[in-house]
């Protein structure tokens, strides 16, 4: 049997999350078991990466188009070889995380909880599903408040680590790095920035039934998605769709911007957010985004405004313009090194 200290079990090879596993894998021996290598729902940048530590792919082609079945037995055939001295399971949503939890032993297992209290269901049934789960777990990785407050109300006895992350973003060189944390010129903010999917939970028609009541202000959608058509068809001469953009390109679409803004009815975390401030923008969000707390409300580095809510959005903007310096400096201020570093040993711990 090959032995590891660490063993993930997780959906896909997405970026940040390789860039993650990349930095565990400088302090101890780990292997990751991807349950596939493509997903039929992202576009091939989100799965290209450097991968730097041991993996396997369980199933090569689409991730929703896998055999379950064939599936778990491939799983259990990896599983059944190693010795893991801690295994960690990406989450409750797959029957793969349901029986890694139940080949190896309880004091061994953690789960990734990205998951928030937001948008998750609890009635009776399912809180009494994700109980029998999370029986078979000693310790829980929740990424913000939001997750550890889902974990609460299912009545978790384990440890809580909060990792204030869902991996790492792509940072750039140090040069850009530096450019990216001094504060910008003082002006008054009128170029307002989204960057994600074009979905339905993510609250585009009411961001853009805002602009358009507000000519005087800009929005700069990027992104590809199934309602990119819809949205186009609504959008006012001040919201522009840019369509799919490379993360390698993204850093000039930023650093031209004033405010990043997400209005998602649902966010378990917002990966976006992070890279917003990266480069230098202040935040307002709607109170579903996973990230909020950790990364907008205690930090001061943007407003949070009430889900769905024209006028609370409207008070976010004109707050944002009035203490638009104060925003700056604090985002100037904020780490994302730092956090991430910080995310990275508590895993390791």
């Amino acid at each position: 049997m090959e032995h590891y200290e660490l063993v993930f079990v997780t959906h896909l090879p997405a970026f940040y999350k390789i860039n993650l596993y990349n930095e565990l894998a400088k302090k101890k021996k780990i292997l990751v078991l991807f349950i596939s290598d493509a997903s039929a729902i992202r576009n091939k940048d989100f799965t290209s990466a450097n991968i730097n530590f041991k993996y396997k792919i369980i199933n090569a082609g689409s991730f929703e188009k896998r055999n379950v079945v064939t599936s778990c037995l491939k799983l259990a055939n990896v599983l059944f070889s190693l010795s893991i001295d801690k295994l960690v399971v990406g989450g409750w949503d797959l029957p793969e995380f349901w029986l890694s939890i139940f080949l190896h032993r309880r004091a061994g297992n953690a789960v990734v909880v990205e998951s928030t209290i937001y948008e998750s269901k609890i009635g009776l049934l399912k809180k009494k599903i994700k109980q029998i789960f999370l029986s078979r777990i000693s310790i829980a990785y929740c990424s913000g408040t939001p997750h550890h407050e889902l974990i609460k109300a299912l009545d978790f006895k384990g440890d809580v680590h909060l990792t204030k992350g869902v991996g790492i973003i792509n940072i750039t060189d140090s040069d850009c790095e530096k450019m990216c944390t001094k504060p910008r010129s003082i002006k008054t903010p009128t170029n307002f920035l989204y960057v994600g999917r074009l979905a339905q939970e993510k609250g585009l028609f009411f961001a853009i039934e805002y602009f358009k009541e507000h000519p005087e202000l800009n929005l700069t959608i990027v992104g590809d998605g199934p309602l990119r058509e819809q949205l186009a068809k609504i959008s006012p001469h001040n919201v522009t769709l840019v369509g799919s953009v490379k993360n390698k390109d993204l850093a000039d679409i930023y650093q031209s911007h004033d405010v990043f803004l997400l209005p998602s009815h649902s966010e378990p975390w917002g990966l976006v957010v992070e890279e917003a401030i990266y480069f230098g923008l202040p935040i307002i969000c709607s109170s579903y985004v996973g990230c909020n707390i950790e990364l907008v409300e205690n930090p001061c580095t943007g407003i949070i405004y009430s889900d769905s809510s024209i006028s609370s959005l409207s008070n976010a903007i004109d707050e944002m313009t009035k203490k638009y310096s104060f925003f700056l400096n604090n985002v100037a201020n904020f780490s994302v090194g730092e956090k991430d570093l910080a995310q990275v040993n508590i895993y390791l711990s």
